[in-house]
């Protein structure tokens, strides 16, 4: 490692409260974006499911060419451009929600502000990995994870309270917020990549097939369980427990911040048993655990039984999350990490956007029969839970240096 391990609590701090800040006011936004579109745009659930699906398929290309950029020309101008860009953006979805802009507008500005979040994310992993040590690594992903589940539960909170006011309302808080994270990175994260650029052009000619391999099977099974196992983050849920129990905005962003609540308080106590189980098998767990909470949500509407469910959906949770960016670390070589992740963010971002539309059409085709709804996506987190497993022969254990990787 060769930054200097002065900068790292100050710098962790800063992309902490960068988080804490995105999750405030960006988190809410699909869940209102997916009732707005409902209630509002009067759209199917299938067009929904395929809105979401198509601005999520577009970063995949961004994210290849943004990784490379990243690992030739450091991190930090970037870090300070996307969000001053993304403040454009927000202001863009704004006006399309508040002034019901065609249909087409409102696309553009979801993809736009899609896309820049998108590259954010694989960037701030990039950073994360430079500045901690192999051993420090899952401590670092999961602070920056609680805080952004702060954000998100208070974001929560607001966006519930300002949907009985306005449902364009809300959308005003990412425009501040980038603003403030655009200070906060300017003023207190440095430069965290010094690589050699001949070293990391003479890495990737280097890096051969079998490589390559490892890092799609890794992705794919990392993407392919966060497709099956995140069905509550995807437009389903919202529109699930709109339509079916007729539950308003406030109560559904109330059940997602008691999943918020849950990472505060447990996030560090459930990172012990990935130490004492081993990850891949507290993330195989992880899994089995929100198959668990999938037949749950399919036998009971009664909001309380549902609050009960949401903590233990977020303990399966806390076993997996954070370990899809602690896993691609492993593999990546200092020089590439950009690249690593932006690849990876690639697969997910050809997996994972199928998530609303997977789950849109299953509620299109079985919304009067949630048992065998939530029976089908329960199947399917289990069959991921025992594939999952395997990824113990591919990563390397804590503390077993990746080839090339010097941190």
């Amino acid at each position: 490692m060769r930054n200097s391990k002065s900068h790292m609590p100050r710098s962790l701090l800063a992309i902490s409260f960068a988080d804490l800040i995105r999750g405030f006011t960006r988190y809410p936004l699909w869940i209102l974006l997916s009732i707005y579109l409902l209630q509002f745009r009067r759209l199917s659930y299938i067009d929904i499911g395929i809105f979401f699906l198509l601005q999520s398929v577009i970063t995949v290309p961004f994210s290849l060419v943004l990784g490379k950029h990243m690992d030739l020309h450091g991190r930090r101008k970037l870090a300070v451009l996307l969000p001053a860009v993304l403040t454009f953006a927000f202001v863009g979805l704004f006006f399309c929600v508040s002034m019901n802009l065609p249909i087409f507008m409102l696309f553009a500005a979801m993809v736009s502000t899609s896309v820049l979040s998108q590259i954010q994310y694989n960037l701030y992993n990039a950073i994360l990995t430079d500045l901690s040590t192999e051993s420090a690594r899952v401590g670092f992903f999961s602070t920056v994870r609680v805080f952004s589940n702060a954000g998100i539960g208070i974001g929560l909170i607001f966006s519930g309270l300002t949907s009985l006011v306005s449902p364009s309302l809300y959308f005003i808080a990412p425009i501040i917020g980038s603003l403030a994270e655009v200070f906060i990175v300017f003023k207190y994260i440095p430069e965290t990549f010094h690589g050699d650029r001949r070293k990391a052009a003479m890495h990737e000619r280097q890096i051969g097939i079998s490589n390559a391999r490892i890092l799609f099977a890794v992705s794919m099974v990392l993407a392919l369980s966060a497709l099956v196992s995140n069905m509550y983050e995807s437009p389903m849920l919202p529109l699930y427990l709109t339509s079916r129990y007729h539950y308003s905005t406030f109560l559904i962003t109330g059940l997602y911040a008691v999943n918020t609540v849950i990472v505060i308080l447990f996030q560090f106590r459930i990172n012990a048993l990935g130490k004492r189980f081993g990850e891949v098998t507290a993330y195989s767990i992880g899994l089995l655990l929100y198959a668990l909470s999938d037949i749950v949500f399919g036998l009971t509407g009664a909001f309380a039984l549902l609050v009960l469910n949401v903590v233990l959906l977020t303990i399966g949770e806390n076993m997996t999350a954070q370990f899809s960016q602690v896993f691609i670390s492993r593999l990546a070589p200092e020089e590439m990490r950009g690249r690593y992740f932006g690849f990876s963010s690639a697969v997910f971002s050809f997996i994972f956007p199928l998530s609303p539309f997977l789950g849109t059409g299953l509620l299109e085709l079985f919304h009067g029969t949630p048992l065998l709804l939530w029976g089908i996506i329960a199947g399917m987190c289990f069959l991921m839970a025992i594939i999952s497993r395997f990824l113990g022969k591919i990563i390397p254990e804590p503390g077993v240096a990746t080839e090339g990787n010097n941190s």
